[in-house]
């Protein structure tokens, strides 16, 4: 083939480049040059015994990379990538059926605040850098511009205004000659509810002489949702019904109110309220009105509770009781309304792998016992979502339920180059803004971090914030070697210090989020390797199907800042984590 052959010296590190007219993200980080006019050229890189040809060339207006790995006494292996101009659909980001193409994006805001916090005044505004030629970032709030930005790690202290409203921000990527990379939006104090209803009030009441109660109703619904009917009963009887609640509302969640009165009561009947909305999803809520000679009208946000419980030794707990546990909301006991199981609520599931160089050794192997993890774990209803990292960060594949995909993704992965660890969590975390269900992060790596863009403890401090119980995996390869300076180069004492740093601040992470850290270490064997890594896996699945959802509500209004504390009510019981979730249907 006509090309150019280069042997990488370590000297220089550039993460993109052109061909044609077309701009390229590279994952390797080693030092990439320009193509030669035949469009072809082959990059060598030796160390160690160990040897990586790569031919590069065009096909069309795709970018294909042809990866050979040798050493003595390995059989060899080739790969062959395709990939994509900067800005295009991802070939191997393909949606679940019927799901819409992912873009390519070389940045992403990171929330601010808490979950469900209105956000007033100034407020810092951080984002994640995928694309390392990002060289300014502008600012819009509502359509106005406020702020470039030319710096890394790209942030802004943005004036959101007071009393807090709803706010549109977006921010804008460019390159150092000015041109567009791409862009991200995020909507603040968008208030949102899940769809409830709850008998917010009982009274009785005489009305001609006999005795009735009044049965007050409150049914949120989410933005956009139509409410259909409204039915009251008495025991098993219809006793009232209401209709004709006005068309859906676009621009807010909110509380519909309703009240009957129920004549001709006995003080072991019991009412029951029934709404319907118009996609067909139905609730309802039901009480004694046994002692209920007056209940005070309480607000009906419902507030949903991801949990996982342990006992002393460690191991997850299931079939745990409303009565298993006791809520404070600023204080005030709340009563736990219900508990559902891991069956009741779909999962979440991230799976971040460390790309990098130094998991060679091990990645044949652990790309089965991966595989086998996502089809024992994920049931009908769940989804996840693969995320890739080495010196940048890729979303491998989006969020879907379709297992064959996720194994296609897994197949797409080559280990080579540096270790953005930081950024690969963060980016991760990125991927649960808008959705719901249980949730967790299964995070692989080798533990040391050379490459990440985002300040290090950015990643630490959303992963505290959102409280996504992580995982993590740290493999501590038996010869590592490292990305230094776009080159490669065997591990030292420098290397071994990175990576017992790594560790704690993993091990803080796992701890603050209810997740946990587990350390590979190396063995003479490789099999017993592979079987250690198998049994963390299967802890990890059997965390999975201990997570438990309890609902309360709340008094509080949305948006509202509150104290929650979530407690055990057996002494021979650990809360593990406890995590507020999004609307769950």
């Amino acid at each position: 083939m006509d090309g150019e052959t280069l042997l990488l010296n370590g000297k220089g590190e550039l993460s993109s480049f052109r061909l044609g007219r077309e701009r390229y993200t590279d994952r390797l980080g080693n030092g990439i040059r320009l193509l030669t006019a035949s469009g072809a050229f082959r990059i060598e890189t030796r160390i160690s015994g160990w040897l990586w040809v790569e031919t590069f060339s065009r096909k069309d207006d795709r970018l294909v990379r042809v990866t050979e790995i040798r050493h003595t006494g390995f059989s060899g292996l080739e790969l062959r990538t395709v990939y994509d101009p900067v800005g295009t659909e991802h070939p191997s980001a393909a949606p679940a059926a019927g799901g819409p193409p992912t873009v390519s994006q070389p940045i992403r805001i990171v929330p601010p605040g808490r979950r469900g916090e209105l956000l007033g005044g100034k407020v810092e505004v951080q984002t994640l850098i995928a694309d390392p030629t990002v060289g300014r970032v502008e600012f819009t709030v509502d359509g106005v511009r406020t702020r470039v930005d030319r710096k890394p790690p790209f942030g802004a202290r943005l004036d959101l205004a007071e009393p807090p409203r709803e706010r549109t921000v977006d921010v804008e990527a460019y390159d150092a000659d000015g041109e567009y990379l791409g862009a991200d939006r995020i909507v603040l104090n968008r208030i949102d509810v899940a769809f409830a209803v709850r008998i917010t009030g009982i009274r009785r009441e005489r009305v001609d002489g006999e005795t009735s109660v009044r049965v007050q109703a409150g049914v949120s619904l989410p933005r956009s949702a139509a409410l259909e009917r409204v039915d009251f009963y008495l025991n098993d009887r219809l006793v009232a019904e209401r209709a004709d609640f006005g068309e859906p509302d676009d621009s807010a969640a909110r509380v519909v109110p309703v009240n009957v009165s129920i004549p001709d009561v006995r003080g072991n009947d019991f009412v029951r309220v029934s709404a319907r909305l118009a996609d067909g999803r139905e609730l309802e809520d039901a009480e004694l009105l046994q002692g209920a000679d007056y209940r005070s009208e309480v607000d009906v946000q419902l507030v949903q509770i991801q949990v996982l419980v342990a006992d002393d030794q460690g191991n997850p707990v299931g079939d745990l009781q409303p009565s298993d546990f006791a809520i404070l909301e600023n204080g005030r006991p709340r009563r736990v309304e219900n508990v559902h199981t891991a069956k009741d609520v779909p999962l979440v599931l991230g799976l971040a792998i460390d790309s990098s160089d130094s998991m060679l050794p091990i990645w044949r192997k652990l790309k089965q016992i991966v595989a086998k993890f996502l089809d024992r774990s994920l049931a009908s209803g769940d989804r996840a979502f693969l995320v890739d990292f080495d010196a940048t960060v890729r979303l491998l594949q989006p969020l879907t339920g379709v297992k064959p995909l996720l194994s296609q993704g897994l197949d797409r992965l080559t280990p080579l180059g540096g270790t953005a660890l930081n950024d690969g969590v963060l980016f991760s975390l990125l991927q649960y803004r808008r959705e719901a269900g249980r949730r967790a992060l299964v995070v692989i790596t080798d533990g040391a971090d050379l490459h990440s863009r985002s300040r290090p403890r950015q990643s630490a401090d959303f992963a505290e914030r959102l409280g996504i119980p992580i995982y993590f995996l740290e493999l501590d390869n038996l010869i590592t070697r490292v990305a230094v300076g776009g080159g490669i180069a065997p591990s030292g004492d420098l290397t071994r210090l990175k990576q017992r740093e790594a560790r704690k601040r993993l091990d803080r992470i796992s701890r603050w989020t209810g997740g946990r850290l587990f350390h590979i270490p190396p063995f003479p064997e490789s099999s017993a390797r592979s079987e250690r890594i198998e049994q963390v896996f299967d802890r990890i699945e059997e965390d999975l199907r201990h997570q438990h959802v309890l609902t309360y509500y709340s008094e509080e209004p949305p948006g509202a800042a509150i104290e929650r504390e979530v407690r055990v009510n057996r002494r021979e019981l650990k809360l593990r984590s406890a995590v507020p979730l999004k609307a769950i249907e």
